[in-house]
């Protein structure tokens, strides 16, 4: 099996990659824009046209710059004459909704675009994967991790959407593989490769600056289990002492790793900061980070000079940060690193802010211990869970057999014979932790750094585990064992088409039953609307369809006609519409009960609306819950009937 499975490597890793490619592409057609798309889409269209970086300044622009480099394709009037642009304060969801749908451009096709380059670095990250697995492990670990990723249902799920979650697991996976390759080999090339891993992380998602400290920690390790003495820098052949040598070249090293993506990370920026007015910044600033002390309406007459004097100036500002920051923006050069460093200061905010979550029945705006675990346990595919768990007892075995007081030694020459193993694994369980005391509970996308990682792991400890066998009985059988899991992971996964986002595996009887256990991006993004429009036009008995809708799509883009002013032009706003013939109604929880009709409900809406009847006193949907649904769309999105008496 092996020895076909390392004959047929790269064919097998094409046919696998080239079926998430087909799935990927009619998802893209298919899906809805989900809710984060409203803002990264423009944003993205924004900084490729204009260089101006005022919309979506809490992630990187990396991401954001492929989807707008697509969109220079096709034809598209961005609104930047609405006040979203002009005068508003970040003002990306106002604008997202005017390029999509009320500027009468394209919505399907700007969405379809914007998405494909995303959906291209996807494919080129399963690539990455089995390449770079291969060099440190072999074919079969290599094939075996592509296979993981090519059909995981929470990476088909994501892979297409403009979002940072798939490209932040590219890129830690690139920095890490670098930095792993940096410490096993240590030169000036090596050292400049894991820079622009560390680089590209940094440009990608703001969570990339936890890789800054995990570095460091693990350089330490690498100078206390280091026997040999590193080349990098001419300067260490004055240096007498192994220890003294490997501190003083891994400290240099460090910092230049460090100072040098920071470096590039401003260059990166100042392209999109090049025509982004320093005032508006300044504004930007002031009101992202909560210390707004002027009126808006002042920037509009205030100089930069003034704004500046004034932001810096307040005898209650005791914020250091925010001053720097708006001292930095105060001067053209230092500008694009201002942009940077704010971004990561809206993510510290947000992340101290906590967001509304409904978890086992459960609704709260702070964080869920048990959160991520019950996640990770019920949308991964329980074949891989099965592997991963041989993976832990086989290690844990391993690590048993062996005297406590010899751990410490074997963990040093593991270091550095295996430096990626130790390196994925100790990240793993680093940033795992940190997510798990974070206040954010988002979805399993948030833990997509790490599971690229996993199935690296378990790829390498399963191939290992049949090397362990000593006859050929034994060997027979784990093979037909490992077949069964590895059908099974692919029937899990394929069976659920096109619904991935609300993948859950079969301990709660799969995605029609995740709305018990998890909203939001667990299930419901918004990416079925239109599959809600196919399925109404399927019924012509559905006369009126009350929708209460949670995501980036907009229903009366697809139910309503259009509005037009006494000069035949189109009514550019969202009371552009014209829904009187239509069957879509506008809804909400405060609306109350009906005593007949149809009512559709986004199932984010119907299990959070508990949190707002707790906590504010308004209606939710409990009149709801208690009937069975007539029909669900793609696991995400609830129709009733209710007809007088029930």
């Amino acid at each position: 099996m092996k020895k076909f499975i390392e004959n047929h490597a790269i064919t097998l890793v094409a046919v696998l990659l080239l079926v998430k490619l087909v799935i990927g592409l009619f998802l893209s057609a298919t899906d809805s824009a989900i809710v984060d798309e409203i803002a990264h889409i423009p944003a993205g269209y924004s900084y490729v046209e204009y260089s101006d970086y005022r919309l979506n300044p809490e992630h990187p622009p990396l991401l954001k710059d492929l989807a707008g480099i697509a969109l220079q394709f096709i034809d598209a009037t961005f609104p930047q004459d609405h006040i979203s642009w002009t005068e508003d304060v970040n003002g990306q969801w106002e604008s997202g909704w005017h390029f999509l749908y009320h500027y009468g451009n394209n919505a399907d096709l700007i969405v379809f675009a914007a998405r494909l380059p995303l959906l291209l670095l996807s494919i080129g990250f399963g690539f990455l994967i089995f390449f770079l697995t291969r060099k440190f492990f072999g074919s079969f670990p290599a094939v075996l991790a592509t296979f993981f990723y090519a059909l995981s249902p929470n990476f088909l799920a994501h892979s297409h959407f403009v979002t940072t979650d798939m490209g932040i697991a590219f890129a830690v996976f690139l920095s890490l593989s670098t930095f792993a390759i940096f410490v096993k080999n240590p030169s000036k090339k090596t050292l400049a490769l894991a820079t622009f891993g560390l680089f590209v992380a940094h440009i990608t998602k703001f969570s990339s600056v936890l890789l800054v400290p995990f570095y460091f920690l693990g350089l330490v390790f690498v100078i206390i289990a280091t026997t040999r003495a590193p080349k990098i820098f001419a300067f260490e052949k004055q240096i007498k002492g192994v220890r003294t040598k490997a501190f003083t070249s891994y400290a240099l090293s460090y910092i230049l790793l460090v100072t040098v993506s920071l470096l590039a990370v401003w260059g990166f920026y100042a392209f999109h900061t090049a025509n982004f007015p320093p005032d508006k910044q300044i504004e930007l600033t002031e009101v992202s980070l909560g210390w707004q002390q002027y009126e808006p309406e002042q920037t509009t007459v205030m100089s930069q000079a003034e704004l500046i004097k004034l932001a810096i100036s307040g005898s209650t500002r005791k914020d250091a940060v925010r001053e720097e920051l708006v001292r930095m923006t105060g001067s053209r050069i230092l500008q694009p690193l201002a942009q940077y460093f704010l971004g990561v200061a809206m993510v510290f905010t947000r992340v101290s802010g906590g967001n509304t979550t409904f978890f086992l029945g459960e609704v709260n705006n702070q964080s869920f211990k048990w959160y991520f675990p019950v996640s990770y346990l019920l949308k991964t595919p329980l074949s891989l869970l099965m592997l991963l768990m041989l993976a832990i007892v086989l290690s844990a075995n391993a690590l048993l057999k062996r005297k406590i007081k010899t751990w410490w030694a074997t963990f040093k020459k593991f270091l550095i014979k295996r430096p990626e193993v130790v390196i994925f694994f100790m990240f793993t369980l680093y940033y795992t932790g940190i997510s798990i005391s974070g206040n954010l509970n988002l979805g399993i996308r948030h833990l997509f750094p790490v599971l690229p990682l996993i199935y690296i792991l378990v790829a390498y400890k399963t191939d290992s585990f049949f090397d362990s066998f000593k006859t050929n009985t034994g060997h027979k059988i784990a093979v037909g064992v490992f077949g069964v899991l590895v059908f099974w992971f692919a029937a899990s996964s394929l069976s659920i088409f096109p619904n991935y986002l609300s993948y859950f595996n079969e301990i709660i009887g799969g995605g029609r039953n995740g709305y018990k256990y998890f909203t939001d991006s667990n299930i419901d993004w918004g990416q079925d609307l239109k599959r809600l429009a196919v399925w109404t036009d399927n019924h012509p008995e559905v006369d009126r369809l009350r929708l209460d809708y949670f995501g980036g799509g907009e229903p009366r883009y697809l139910f309503c006609t259009r509005k037009q002013d006494n000069n035949g032009s189109l009514i550019r706003s969202s009371n552009g519409y014209n829904c009187e013939n239509s069957r879509y109604i506008e809804w909400h929880s405060n609306y109350g009960q009906i005593d007949d009709g149809w009512v559709a409900v986004s199932v984010t809406f119907l299990q959070n609306a508990k949190f707002y009847a707790e906590r504010f006193g308004e209606q939710d949907y409990e009149w709801l819950l208690t009937r069975q649904p007539y029909a669900k769309i793609g696991n995400s999105i609830f129709v009733y009937k209710v007809e007088p008496g029930q």
